[in-house]
């Protein structure tokens, strides 16, 4: 089985509707890091020096996710980031966008009619 690596940004919110987010030092958040860890993911990624280097505030990785394909490997790190988030805030208080394995995949995400910057 092949192994993907996958990168979600996670953002925790204060209300249901998702309106107001968490400032990035937020108690909330480090309940978050507790449990993105918990599920495997990383906030930093190696460079080709093997140098360590910090994602920005709610941007995760995790780079030994074995699936199918990618389909597979952004629907099993949508599991677990969902998982995390509820366990940070709320079934509903959270939002979710993953890259990786060949496409896009999001959660709670704001739906539009047209692009916000045309």
């Amino acid at each position: 089985m092949p192994s993907y690596i996958v990168t979600p940004r996670v953002v925790l919110h204060k209300d249901d509707a998702r309106t107001k987010e968490h400032s990035p030092d937020a108690k909330e958040y480090e309940t978050l890091h507790i449990e993105m860890h918990r599920r495997g993911y990383r906030r930093f990624f190696e460079n080709r020096n093997d140098k360590k280097l910090k994602l920005p505030p709610g941007e995760y990785v995790i780079d030994d996710l074995d699936a199918e394909d990618g389909a597979d490997a952004r629907e099993k790190a949508m599991t677990k980031a969902k998982a995390a988030a509820t366990m940070a805030t709320s079934e509903k208080r959270f939002s979710v966008y993953i890259t990786g394995g060949g496409g896009v995949r999001g959660t709670h995400l704001e739906m539009i009619d047209e692009d916000p910057d045309a």
